[in-house]
């Protein structure tokens, strides 16, 4: 089973891919840069994911006040 942390980068270039097939359908110049641009910072947010895993909420100890 692949948690949910290791599943980021995926859903990340998932929308990634969702933003390009938009920018792919649109007339509009400047609304294609702009779901490009998006396509961009999903692709990037999944190379951070993969370079520096979220840690898991599970794990996570807030601190005492």
């Amino acid at each position: 089973m692949v948690s949910i942390i290791q599943d980021l980068p995926r859903k990340y270039r998932e929308r990634a891919e969702e933003a390009r097939a938009q920018a792919d359908e649109t007339t509009d110049p400047e609304r294609r840069r702009a779901l490009l641009q998006v396509a961009d910072t999903w692709e990037r947010m999944a190379q951070y994911e993969e370079k520096h895993p979220s840690v898991p909420r599970s794990h996570y100890v807030p601190p005492e006040d």
